[in-house]
């Protein structure tokens, strides 16, 4: 909460799976920290300065929400973070359409955009990160099909309570079975 009415949510990735990955977000989970309450855009763009600064090789990407619960409008900005699915009651779940800004620490000439959802009552926002959708195959990773898997679960889950939410959500996309990569999940319920 950022005061009685409005609430910020984030959510980040760090490529790697090590010691120095993990101290790299703890440093910006800081950096948001200290910028919550700014624009999102804001937020982002000191976040990347700051990112700049440490001089690190380690891609970060990084998706921040500004929610104002009292005209249930959101404000989201996203550094190179795949953007939140958003489900309505009684409407199929579709995702934001984010304007592209690179990883936090690249492209600092560049203002960071934002994108304002309105959102119904009882609108469903996921925010998560890449592991969650990650499908292994012969030639890679395909997200697009996990995301579209992500899409298919939230259908089929309208309205349910999000601890039961969050189980489908791990066994529908894979996630619970096939898992390479870390997850991080945040569902919000307006």
């Amino acid at each position: 909460m950022l005061d009685d009415t409005t609430v910020a949510a984030v959510i980040g990735d760090v490529q790697g799976h090590n010691v120095a990955a993990a101290a790299l977000m703890g440093q910006v989970r800081t950096a948001v920290r200290a910028a919550a309450g700014a624009p999102p855009g804001a937020v982002l763009a000191r976040t990347g300065r700051l990112l700049a600064g440490l001089d690190t090789d380690l891609p970060v990407s990084c998706l921040y929400a500004h929610i104002d619960l009292t005209s249930r409008c959101a404000t989201l900005a996203g550094a190179g973070h795949p953007p939140p699915p958003v489900h309505a009651p009684g409407c199929p779940p579709h995702r934001v359409e984010l304007d592209p800004w690179p990883l936090l620490g690249v492209g600092l000439d560049t203002p960071c955009p934002v994108t304002r959802p309105e959102l119904e009552p009882g609108t469903l926002l996921a925010l998560y990160t890449d592991g969650l959708v990650g499908k292994p195959t012969a030639a890679g990773i395909d997200a697009e099909r996990g995301t579209d898997d992500l899409a298919a679960v939230l259908a089929d889950h309208d309205g349910a309570d999000l601890d039961g939410l969050i189980e489908a959500l791990l066994r529908g996309t894979g996630a619970a079975s096939s898992r390479t990569d870390d997850i991080a999940l945040l569902l919000l319920r307006l």
